[in-house]
């Protein structure tokens, strides 16, 4: 009995000790919430609750005025950046909103601070450095720094370029929905126009909203691992265009890049997935295992300097207007619909899946074991692969110079026209006449060359696998 008693006294004690810890936690707790930013026991809680008057000097006491300021550039961490239209101000201004919350450590810098100032001697700089406040443990993280235009300004930032660099926080540019017309007030107006954009996040939003002129003449774009949207429904870059994720979601429109001398539209996409209706213009890809979907490319795409060869990416584009060039596809799967007339695409990888619904141009791919299905509609084809298998439509009236398909070991499937005049020779991999294929058409044994039609353009079919040759059905 006395030792049940000492286990029951122990287990009482000890939970009396938990109630006494617990209690003096919520002590400590609740003389914190009432005294901000005091050090207790090593810890302090913070709280900021500033919805933020317009600011229209500078931290000197200097106006601003946007018309009369080339550049803005700032530079913040988690901030929130915002760039718009705002019917509450009649001047240019800047408006800092803070709603921080939560608990730091003594040694953490919880102040908040924003500095704006012109760096150049002409005010034609203008920067605004903020430092936001530091924690471990935030019920609301929220600061946002907002660019005001008044809505009946006539300037909007046509002739300034916008230089915004955080960590975290959001950046949005452009009013997302038009503002409120009050028919006893004339001349509101919704759109901003600027003239360059230069964005860099980490895991930030960027958003591109809809009432933001669509003609710029530089826009550069850097979101590690964050989403980049635009919900501008066509844009236009007249000079420079770099768009740079980790692994980010990046969509777009309709993007049209007018340089000729220019780079092009720069996609540097790595793990990154990128979606667009439309990208007229050059585009130089560079991309790792990612995913580019574009509808409709009216120019080239270009993955020849690319930093990192593609690894086990996939681009789906329905049609293009120009060519395309990866010759460091590696694993990666490429879809293509339509390639326009005159057109070319190359192809050098290891595992690459190839897929050309409509090839109305020239063809040069090479695999090691990626499976290949080309249905060709004129011009010349030079496919090879080591092992992987092959299927060829080739529905052209004529050949310009000559088709070539070379495998190891995987199988090959040709269709051609019955109206099509050609030169057939098949070989296997030892460059001995094949006696593995099989023509529709042809009851004899066969032999080299298969004239067809009278023809005297080759077709070369070259593999130790399963050779078959047929007519295109009707």
């Amino acid at each position: 009995m006395a030792k049940g008693g000492v286990k029951k006294g122990f287990a009482t004690y000890l939970f009396i000790l938990l109630l006494l810890i617990v209690a003096a936690f919520l002590v400590v707790i609740v003389v914190m919430l009432f005294s901000p930013f005091k050090n207790v026991l090593g810890f302090q809680y913070m709280i900021y609750e500033t919805d933020g008057e317009p600011i229209y000097r500078t931290s000197a006491n200097e106006t601003i005025s946007y018309s009369e300021i080339e550049e803005i550039n700032i530079n913040c961490g988690y901030a929130n950046v915002v760039v718009e239209r705002s019917q509450e101000v009649d001047r240019d201004a800047v408006k800092v909103e803070n709603r921080c919350k939560g608990f730091a450590n003594s040694s953490d810098n919880t102040n908040f601070s924003i500095d704006i100032y012109f760096s150049d001697a002409g005010n034609s700089i203008l920067n605004i450095d903020v430092t936001e406040p530091e924690g471990f443990l935030f019920f609301d993280r929220e600061i946002t720094i907002s660019i005001l235009v008044p809505a009946q300004s006539s300037y909007a930032l046509s002739n300034t370029a916008i230089n915004i660099t955080n960590t975290s926080g959001n950046i949005v540019i452009g009013n997302a929905t038009a503002l409120s017309n009050n028919p006893d007030v004339t001349g509101i107006l919704s759109y901003i126009d600027v003239n360059s954009l230069n964005l860099r996040t980490d895991s930030g939003q960027i958003s591109l909203n809809r009432y933001l002129n669509g003609t710029f003449n530089d826009m550069f774009i850097k979101s590690n691992t964050g989403r980049v949207v635009s919900y501008i429904s066509d844009m236009t870059i007249s000079n420079n265009f770099e768009l740079h994720t980790s692994s980010g979601n990046v969509e777009f429109t309709n993007l049209t890049y007018t340089n000729a001398r220019g780079k092009g539209i720069v996609l540097d996409l790595n793990n990154g997935e990128f979606q667009a209706n439309t990208l007229s213009g050059y585009v130089v890809l560079n991309m790792d295992s990612g995913y580019l979907d574009i509808t409709n490319l009216q120019g080239s795409l270009n993955a020849n300097d690319s930093v990192v060869q593609m690894n086990d990416a996939t681009l789906t584009i329905d049609s293009v207007e120009g060519d395309i060039s990866l010759p460091f596809a590696n694993n990666s799967t490429i879809n293509i619909g339509e390639m326009s007339t005159n057109s070319q695409i190359y192809v050098r990888g290891t595992d690459s899946r190839v897929q050309v619904q409509a090839l109305r141009g020239k063809g040069f791919i090479e695999t090691t074991s990626g499976d290949i299905n080309i249905h060709s509609y004129a011009d010349d084809l030079s496919i090879k692969t080591e092992s992987g298998n092959m299927n060829i439509i080739y529905e052209s009236p004529v050949i310009n110079n000559e088709v070539n398909l070379t495998s190891q070991s995987g199988d090959i499937n040709l269709s051609v026209l019955g109206s099509l005049a050609f030169a057939l020779y098949a070989y296997d991999a030892n460059g001995n006449d094949s006696s593995n294929i099989d023509v529709q058409w042809q009851a004899d044994v066969f032999s080299n060359p298969l004239v067809v039609n009278n023809g005297s353009k080759y077709i070369n079919v070259t593999t130790n696998g399963i050779i078959n040759v047929s007519l295109i059905e009707d």
